[in-house]
């Protein structure tokens, strides 16, 4: 009597770098929803995030100017919110007076035309910088 055997699929079990990022992965989504925020944070209900968050809206790198919306316009405000250029409640994914303000404000800090259009030019500059040596006055309203 012969017998026959189906094979059985053989998994690999996961290696060390997919395990790693599937983590940095989760950490960041939870990092850019706010739900790693600090409990004094939570507490005031300002989506007040201490420390920087991953921001991971969009990687094109096209100039962004006011009017502008969408995932694009949401990477600017979180890069400028780690920063500490803009309040944490004020990303909305659109191109307002606070976040043209804001890129003014980070551009004149680094050297940059303060024209308040990230360009890629800004775009490096929102890569490559730190927090503020000093706290940034809130944005004026608009006129």
């Amino acid at each position: 009597m012969s017998t026959f055997r189906i094979p059985t699929p053989r998994f690999r079990r996961p290696g060390r770098a997919f395990k790693r990022a599937a983590v940095l992965a989760a950490g960041a989504g939870l990092l850019t929803t706010g739900l790693l925020a600090t409990p004094a944070s939570a507490a005031m209900g300002d989506n007040v995030v201490h420390g920087p968050a991953a921001c991971a809206f969009s990687e094109d790198r096209s100039t962004v100017a006011l009017g502008a919306a969408g995932d694009q316009v949401s990477q600017v405000q979180c890069l400028l919110a780690n920063r500490q250029y803009l309040g944490w409640n004020n990303l909305s994914g659109t191109f307002d007076a606070n976040t043209m303000a804001a890129v003014a404000h980070f551009q004149s800090d680094h050297d940059l035309v303060p024209n308040g259009v990230v360009n890629p030019t800004t775009w490096l500059a929102l890569y490559q910088a730190g927090a503020p040596a000093g706290p940034v006055p809130p944005a004026q309203p608009a006129a």
